[in-house]
Order: C-alpha cells, then sequence, then structure tokens
C-alpha cells in the first residue's frame, strides 16, 4: 500500500469536517502510531499501515451502502425508502474514527518459528495487544473523540456500537436498540463487517479491492460512464408511494 498516498486522503476527508477542536483531534492522530498501527493481530490487514488501511475502507464501504442525491445528506435507504438522513460530516466521523481506540493498543514481539525451507528455528516479528486504556473497544473510540471533538448522538452510538452483537444479552440488546433509533450504527456496523471480511486480507486488501494500476502514458482514458436511469428517486416522492400490492 501507499501509506503516504493514504494519509494525504485520510487527512483531506477530516479535513472536510468543520467542527471545533478537529484541529487538534488531528493532531492527535499525527502524534500517535495511528498510520503505522496494524488493523489487528492477525485477523485482516495486520501490517504496517493496517489501521488507515481499514478506516478509508471502511468509509468507501459506509458511502457504497447509503445513496445520496447531489450534494445533500447521504439517505439510508431500505427497501426503496429513506431510513435515515446522514450528514456528511457524520458518515466521514464514524468511519474514519470508530477504530481510533486502537491508536497506542498494538506492540511488537518476537517468537521462534521454524523455517520450512532450511529446518532451522528463526525469531520472527508479530503483533500483540498491549492496551494502555482497557475501557472496551467502540466506547473508548467515542471517548476519545469527544475528549477534541463534540459528537451527535447517532455519531456517538454509531461509533459506540459498531461492533454489533458479543453474544452478551445486555450488550446485544442495547446494540439492537441503538440500530432501531440511529440507522446510522446499524450502516456502520455493516460497513465495518464489509471492509474487514470482505475486502481485506491478513496484510494487504483483497485483489478486487486493491487500487487500479495507472494507465500507460498516451493510453486512452475511459470515458466517464453515464449516470444511472435507474437511481432512486429523492426521498421526499417515497415518503408518498403507495403501499406495494401483492401480486404487483
Amino acid at each position: 500500500m501507499d501509506r503516504q498516498a493514504l494519509i494525504t486522503r485520510f487527512e483531506a476527508e477530516l479535513g472536510k469536517v468543520n467542527r471545533p477542536g478537529i484541529d487538534k483531534l488531528m493532531g492527535y492522530i499525527r502524534g500517535s502510531d495511528f498510520y503505522t498501527a496494524p488493523a489487528s493481530t492477525k485477523f485482516h490487514l495486520s501490517c504496517e499501515g493496517g489501521l488507515l488501511q481499514h478506516s478509508l475502507n471502511v468509509l468507501d464501504a459506509l458511502r457504497g451502502l447509503l445513496y445520496r442525491n447531489g450534494d445533500g445528506p447521504w439517505e439510508y435507504v431500505v427497501a426503496g425508502r429513506a431510513a435515515a438522513e446522514i450528514p456528511t460530516e457524520s458518515v466521514t466521523l464514524a468511519a474514519l474514527l470508530h477504530d481510533i481506540c486502537k491508536t497506542h493498543f498494538y506492540t511488537t514481539s518476537t517468537r521462534n518459528v521454524k523455517n520450512e525451507r532450511t529446518g532451522k528455528w528463526e525469531k520472527q516479528p508479530y503483533y500483540t495487544i498491549d492496551d494502555k486504556m482497557p475501557l472496551g473497544h467502540g466506547p473508548k473510540s467515542a471517548m476519545i473523540v469527544k475528549q477534541y471533538i463534540e459528537l451527535t448522538t447517532a455519531e456517538m452510538y454509531a461509533i459506540w456500537w459498531h461492533m454489533g452483537f458479543n453474544g452478551n444479552y445486555e450488550n446485544d440488546t442495547a446494540a439492537g436498540a441503538s440500530f432501531e433509533k440511529y440507522p446510522l450504527a446499524l450502516a456502520l456496523y455493516t460497513a465495518d463487517m464489509m471492509a474487514s471480511r470482505l475486502m481485506e486480507g491478513e496484510k494487504e486488501n483483497k485483489q478486487l479491492f486493491l487500487p487500479a494500476d495507472p494507465a500507460p502514458a498516451g493510453a486512452a482514458q475511459e470515458a466517464t460512464p453515464p449516470a444511472q436511469e435507474d437511481a432512486p428517486p429523492p426521498a421526499a416522492e417515497w415518503q408518498d408511494a403507495p403501499p406495494l400490492q401483492a401480486g404487483a
């Protein structure tokens, strides 16, 4: 991955957020290991810069789940209806900062691994966890962000519950209720799963989601595809639509 290109894009996206304290939050990110940390110890993007790549993957996945009519807010469309309108800043903040809890979270160690080619034992580095602030995953992310900027209620719930269900009855009940009250939370959870399960491999994005190779110099550029004519209509047109009839 071209980490500098990822940093440039990350800072450009976050730079569009017009909220008091965003400069201080950016200072925290730059002073932390956000740009070099892995996204996990071994499951997805367990590599230097993995957290940065994962955060942008979640932003792309979240935007792909939503519909936007021009420059207006994003709409979470469910069965042809707008279940929620989500401000652009909320999409950006929730996606890019949902895993900020992973700053100052990972460390490296070594272990003995047998070289299959030589048969000799060699020391190899691996990522492990050194949680200096054990406050829980989503809650810690929300708390870190709120030290620098204000979050809307929907943004806070989305970041807090982006891990979704974990088999704990009380947590699952709270997560489910949050998804119903704040659809951004459900959308972020879905986008996070799409990124970690479908887009990302252990060390880099899967082939389908790698950046396209640049066209050779002088090569003809493909024309921009025309706008889809079957894009869903604006939300205002859906609200008064008659219910679907059986057999229609």
